[in-house]
């Protein structure tokens, strides 16, 4: 997978609900190219939390799904200037989000990616990074992670 640049990030997602987050993170994929429709990703997202929320806490979601319509794995990164309710495992709204997007066959990219990143979610400065940090600074961040 490539280094995550600007172009995979949205630090100012204008949304008021969970819904209208995940199909502006579809609607990213599509125009990076990483998915082949943007509507049927963004059912495979929301179908994702229905199965269980994907809010790990401290702000923080990974909604991510797996499909046949994604041409390329990757990851992306937003953040909304709200809170919005995700019915996060604590109970908390979340405003930072990252998107895992994996071909139907990559199911060894899509766990270990996961794993790597919600490893890093129990640390205080990372989560700090991931809320406050500057574009540059957390696409540095992530890329560490996901090397």
């Amino acid at each position: 997978m490539e280094k995550l640049t600007q172009q995979d990030t949205n630090f100012h997602l204008e949304a008021n609900t969970q819904k209208e987050a995940l199909r502006q993170l579809a609607q990213l994929a599509f125009e990076r190219g990483k998915v082949a429709d943007a509507e049927i990703f963004y059912q495979e997202l929301c179908k994702r939390e229905e199965e269980g929320t994907t809010g790990f806490g401290n702000g923080v979601a990974i909604p991510h799904a797996r499909h046949q319509i994604v041409k390329d794995a990757g990851v992306l990164v937003a953040r909304c200037d709200n809170l919005l309710e995700w019915r996060a495992m604590d109970d908390e709204p979340v405003n930072v989000f990252i998107c895992l997007i994996a071909p139907d066959d990559q199911n060894d990219f899509h766990l270990k990616t996961l794993a790597k990143i919600s490893r890093r979610l129990i640390h205080e400065e990372f989560i700090d990074i991931l809320k406050n940090g500057s574009e540059e600074e957390v696409l540095a961040e992530i890329n560490q992670v996901i090397e």
